[in-house]
């Protein structure tokens, strides 16, 4: 779990650093890094799949629908906390344990498939500004 956090703290700084590249870049190569985002954000998607049975759904297109998701899962977590703190049982603490873990394992997936998202739609965004920009100026696409 700690890996996966160092993994999300580097990707964040990585974006943050694209981001930053891109306003220097020619239209080309900023339509370059643009599809190179939305595939690697669509690669991440895909690959949110969690024991075969779960899939997160539209993670760009159905934000309402995570934030649900994610409220059910801190109500699940506090819910799971409170029994756990009513019982002892050894076993049925392992299995919060480990379920637990599942949890902070998926959130942490789910945070750097938003990351790649929001990386994607900020590179988008500076690409149709500097489109924007070239209309205003009368210059036509490359």
């Amino acid at each position: 779990m700690s890996d996966r956090l160092v993994e999300l703290s580097h990707r964040a700084k990585a974006a943050e650093d694209a981001v930053a590249a891109a306003k220097t870049q020619t239209r080309d190569k900023l339509t370059d890094i643009v599809d190179q985002a939305r595939q690697k954000a669509e690669r991440r998607a895909d690959g949110l799949l969690a024991d075969g049975d779960r899939m997160l759904e539209d993670v760009d297109n159905r934000w309402s629908g995570m934030q649900a998701q994610w409220k059910n899962l801190v109500r699940t977590v506090r819910t799971e906390v409170r029994d756990t703190q009513a019982s002892f049982d050894a076993t049925r603490i392992q299995r919060r344990a480990d379920r637990a873990e599942q949890s902070a394992d998926m959130a942490v997936a789910f945070a750097l498939a938003a990351l790649e998202e929001a990386e994607y739609a900020v590179l988008d965004a500076t690409l149709a500004r500097a489109d924007a920009n070239d209309a205003a100026a009368g210059v036509g696409p490359n």
